[in-house]
């Protein structure tokens, strides 16, 4: 196995290193069409059992079960605390998985077989060989495919289960006729997807937010690294989460292993390796320190529990497994749960996505609340075109981005792919990118290790936050299941805020405003991009908006400043680039033209 990969598929020819644009289009294109299996890691049979950390800091939580009797409020009495930087991520998760004592129970959208995947499955394994129930249930569309290691994992330990949500045709590596014979007789079944990502210990701890499980997530990939956040709670919410992750468990669309065709013939073959030792797993060296930290708990108590903040009231907010009934229909339950809480909005709104692509009942919410509160100020933390690993929905996003600026009066940052805070978030990258330079290419510069923004949270008024799984995308709306914790407590909520607002500022962002056009052409471009607007197809080459930094001296002024122009320099549609005319910016002009139908799926 290869070290520490960027967000790639693994492979013999496959070196750590950015993807290229062409090759991350393509491998969304494959994604939105094969709709691959969930593989798991690596694999283990005769490992030592894990002795739990003698004294874990959770031990208090870890020995009351859900937190509170059946019928108790469970919006009081809560502590949380966020995880905004992807080693600490990690390092809680396996300090937790070797402190669980009875069960750990997974939901993820995406399971990758990486460092970090396989350090994950490692763990998990060892706790069920010493006891503890383990269930993962992984979604089938972007996971990796390997019928041998599921089958594999299907058959390590009778306290493991691992189960696939709507998988295609009953397979877990179904073929493109079998994915096209599953696209026709079941369009809707092939979209909808669990994009949850939960992490329940005890029935008593547990985490979610917007990390799956990859390298990406957790900063340990030589390309591109997720800027992420989630949540870590205790308390009676625990008991909401996990109603929910058993009402997921039991769908009817959730698959075991073992009644997949292709894994099952593998098993009854009996062909496929077993993994006795932990070194099988290819770590490497990497996670020595990670895996002594995790046994400290001392650094837990002070990393972890001590941050754990009591809050007034959390709610626990999650869709139902199937997500409603209708192909676009918006009356799920998380959406309609943050619609109530934009609509109370009195004097700020504050939003990060890793997506901005706002479908029109959306932008009619957002229009109809500047109308009531003309004052009301919406700002949007979102990925650049040189950070986004989603061309597609960045291509959206900007076809969109005049009537977001112009009609809807939000103010948008666009995060750098190489901020000026990228050591806060990511204090790993100096070691990831002298990874990146040992291992790439003859004759090919390294790549240098960048972050991609991939965390989604809302603040209403300092009050009211959300941090979740759900995009500002139509797939969140109304297609995939997602998860979040609803806080209304301004400690937490202004916590949160800062820091969005941190990522907001000029040396980690840019800032999206109006071109400073002759007043001719700025009149003529805004009529033709009106009417183009109410096209599926839009050929008008000249955008109202463009990306902006703050100039040497100038003053951080608003976009819609008197004198925003003054203090800030024009840097092009995409700045970030190499300046030419690359494949990912032929697929986004195009994507303005000609790609307005296929935004709702997006």
């Amino acid at each position: 196995m290869t070290h520490a990969r960027s967000r790639r598929r693994p492979g013999p020819d496959r070196r750590p290193g950015r993807e290229k644009p062409t090759a991350l289009f393509s491998r969304r294109i494959g994604a939105m069409l094969r709709i691959l299996g969930f593989a798991a890691l690596l694999q283990t049979a005769a490992l030592p059992a894990a002795v739990p950390p003698a004294a874990s800091p959770f031990a208090p939580w870890l020995a009351a079960p859900a937190g509170a009797a059946p019928g108790a409020d469970s919006t009081r009495d809560n502590r949380l605390a966020r995880l905004e930087n992807g080693y600490d991520a990690l390092l809680l998760r396996v300090h937790l998985i070797r402190a669980a004592q009875r069960s750990v129970s997974i939901l993820t959208f995406i399971w990758t077989n990486d460092e970090c995947g396989r350090l994950l499955i490692c763990e998990l394994i060892e706790a069920a060989r010493r006891g503890v129930k383990v269930r993962i249930l992984a979604d089938h569309m972007i996971s990796d495919q390997d019928p041998a290691t599921v089958a594999f994992l299907a058959t390590a330990h009778p306290n493991l289960e691992v189960k696939h949500y709507r998988p295609a045709l009953s397979r877990l590596k179904p073929t493109r006729w079998q994915n096209f014979v599953a696209a026709v007789t079941s369009f809707r079944g092939l979209n909808q997807r669990m994009h949850n990502k939960v992490m329940l210990v005890d029935e008593a701890v547990f985490i979610t937010g917007g990390r799956n499980i990859e390298n990406a997530y957790y900063d340990h990939s030589v390309g591109l690294n997720f800027r992420d956040r989630d949540v870590v709670a205790v308390g009676p919410v625990v008991r909401d989460a996990v109603a929910s992750f058993e009402a997921f468990w039991a769908y009817r669309h959730a698959v075991p292993s073992r009644e997949l065709a292709d894994v099952a013939a593998v098993i009854a073959a009996g062909q496929f390796r077993r993994y006795p030792n932990r070194a099988d797993y290819d770590f490497g060296p990497q996670f020595t320190d990670l895996g002594r930290e995790a046994d400290d708990a001392a650094l837990i108590a002070a990393r972890f529990a001590a941050p754990l903040q009591p809050v007034r009231k959390v709610t626990f907010v999650a869709d139902d497994p199937g997500k409603g009934t209708g192909f676009f229909s918006s009356t799920a339950r998380i959406t309609a749960e943050l619609r109530s809480v934009l609509e109370k909005a009195e004097s700020s709104i504050v939003m990060q996505t890793p997506y901005l692509v706002l479908s029109r009942p959306a932008r009619k919410l957002l229009r109809e609340l500047h109308a009531a509160r003309p004052g009301l100020a919406v700002r949007i933390s979102t990925n650049s075109f040189a950070s986004t690993d989603n061309l597609f929905a960045y291509s959206a996003n900007y076809r969109l981005r005049s009537e977001y600026v112009e009609d809807l009066h939000l103010r948008i940052f666009e995060s750098r792919p190489l901020p000026e805070n990228l050591l806060v978030h990511f204090p790993r990258q100096p070691a990831m990118a002298a990874l990146a330079a040992r291992t790439a290419r003859p004759g090919r510069p390294a790549p240098a290790p960048f972050l991609c923004l991939h965390a989604k949270s809302l603040v209403v008024d300092g009050r009211l936050a959300f941090v979740g799984s759900y995009n500002l995308d139509p797939r969140s709306e109304n297609l995939n299941t997602e998860v979040g914790l609803l806080v209304e407590d301004e400690a937490f909520a202004r916590g949160l805020q800062a820091e969005i607002e941190a990522d907001m500022a000029p040396g980690n962002s840019w800032v999206i405003a109006r071109r400073a056009l002759p007043l001719g052409l700025e009149t003529v471009n805004g009529l033709v991009s009106d009417l183009f607007s109410l096209s599926p197809i839009e050929l008008w080459p000249v955008q109202n908006t463009s990306s902006f930094e703050l100039r040497p001296g100038g003053a951080a002024v608003p976009p819609d400043h008197p004198k925003f122009h003054e203090h800030y320099r024009d840097v092009g549609a995409f700045p970030g680039t190499e300046g030419l005319l690359s494949t990912k910016e032929i697929v986004t002009r195009l994507y303005k033209a000609v790609g307005s139908p296929l935004t709702p799926i997006l």
